[in-house]
């Protein structure tokens, strides 16, 4: 949901893009919007506190790396690869690559999360483990390696992260109580 305008709301999809509704999804109200580059996935939309123009989204929507997952987490596609994380600051009418992939390096970002008391700091869970940018995802740095990080969350400074899937060595949940420079397993 935009944060400063109650009635427009944003929706990714798996395999369509990005879309807009302006009264909240009510009716006939979904426009597609165009971001400029390839992109199938949406797997997360995210805006900077209390702005209306300044807004991220994760692209790709990735099951497994390699040979993780099998059993229930096992599908026979990989799903849709993304090219990083796109930002907008004019409330999605043009966007610009943050975080800068192609399609070849079979990637995808799963969550998108900004520091809500502190704009220029933006973390995303993707395949690779989670990224922070500390400049408004002007750069990004892969601060935790641990492949499949499927969400992330800040709290103060303190960031929890989730990890893989039913076929992943390094599963769990981790924090980091530093802003993201060092990280633990949780219990």
């Amino acid at each position: 949901m935009n944060p400063l305008a109650d009635s427009t709301v944003y929706m990714g999809s798996a395999s369509g893009g990005l879309w807009r509704s302006r009264s909240l999804g009510l009716g006939i109200s979904w426009e597609y919007v165009p971001v400029g580059h390839g992109v199938l996935g949406v797997s997360s939309i995210a805006f900077a506190p209390n702005d209306s123009l300044e807004m991220y989204i994760g692209t790709g929507e990735v099951y497994n790396i390699n040979t993780t997952g099998n059993d229930g987490a096992y599908r026979s596609t990989r799903g849709s690869y993304g090219v990083g994380i796109l930002k907008s600051i004019d409330g999605g009418t043009t966007w610009t690559k943050s975080l800068d992939w192609t399609y070849q390096n079979q990637k995808g970002v799963q969550a998108v999360k900004v520091d809500p008391e502190d704009r220029t700091r933006v973390f995303a869970a993707t395949s690779d483990g989670v990224y922070r940018s500390i400049d408004a995802g002007n750069t990004w740095e892969l601060v935790f390696a641990n492949e499949m990080a499927t969400d992330v969350e800040i709290i103060d400074n303190t960031i929890l992260t989730v990890c893989g899937n039913l076929g992943s060595l390094n599963k769990g949940m981790f924090y980091s109580t530093d802003g993201g420079d060092t990280w633990s397993q949780a219990g």
